[in-house]
């Protein structure tokens, strides 16, 4: 009962997602006006906008004017539902239960805009941010401490890089870390970073082969970043723990 319970809950928070993707990046408020069809303005009813469910019984159209509803909805609620669903049974502590759906929450926004607008807002870096730091004076064996020291390791080693790489580094991605890093603390979002780095060249590979892209071609780096910290945030003690026994 209690999985059901979280697969609901992630469902439903699946389709606040859904609203932050849309409005946050146009600088809209998430609250008025109520969620209507972007084409023909029509305010959404209440049983169109149960999750995953609305969208199957309204054949993925609007009702009024029959324009085709993104599949990015349904998607990005079945994500949610299933991210929460996991963190329920990963999470070894209330305050971690509640700390990963935080977390999930805000980076699955950020990584779908990223992936659409190329840009990762400063109002859910900086609130994810805030977040991780507040949660960590009521996480288990993980202190404010440990938090800043996460903020300042991962901005600034991104930030390095950024300076290095003359603008390869988006500012966005700079503060994503900022973000991360209050939730990880220090060793972990460093790791983070070069396996997001990992994951982008795995991703980028089929293009580069297929010549759909070129070495100095740029790819949304906030979705493997976000990736890269979901993992740790899970599995990161064992990772670190494997690292450290290859020396």
């Amino acid at each position: 009962m209690q999985s059901f319970i979280f697969l609901l809950l992630g469902l439903i928070v699946g389709s606040f997602i859904n609203v932050l993707i849309v409005r946050v990046p146009r600088g809209q408020s998430i609250i008025n006006p109520r969620s209507h069809c972007p084409d023909c303005g029509h305010e959404l009813k209440a049983f169109e906008l149960i999750p995953v469910l609305s969208f199957i019984l309204l054949r993925g159209k609007c009702r009024e004017c029959g324009v085709t509803i993104p599949l990015r909805y349904p998607l990005v609620e079945l994500m949610t539902g299933f991210l929460f669903l996991a963190n329920f049974y990963l999470a070894a502590e209330p305050v971690e239960l509640i700390s990963g759906m935080v977390f999930i929450t805000l980076l699955l926004p950020l990584s779908v805009i990223d992936l659409r607008e190329q840009i990762l807002p400063d109002k859910l870096n900086l609130a994810g941010m805030a977040a991780g730091l507040t949660l960590s004076f009521f996480r288990v064996d993980f202190t404010p401490l440990t938090s800043i020291s996460g903020i300042l390791a991962g901005g600034g080693f991104l930030f390095a890089l950024a300076i290095i790489s003359r603008g390869g580094i988006g500012g966005g991605d700079i503060k994503l870390m900022l973000f991360t890093g209050s939730f990880l603390g220090a060793p972990l979002v460093l790791i983070s970073i070069f396996l997001a780095a990992i994951l982008g060249l795995i991703a980028s590979l089929p293009s580069l082969f297929r010549g759909q892209m070129g070495l100095k071609s740029k790819l949304p780096f906030g979705p493997f970043l976000a990736l890269s910290a979901l993992i740790l945030w899970y599995f990161g003690a064992e990772l670190l723990s494997f690292y450290l026994q290859l020396f």
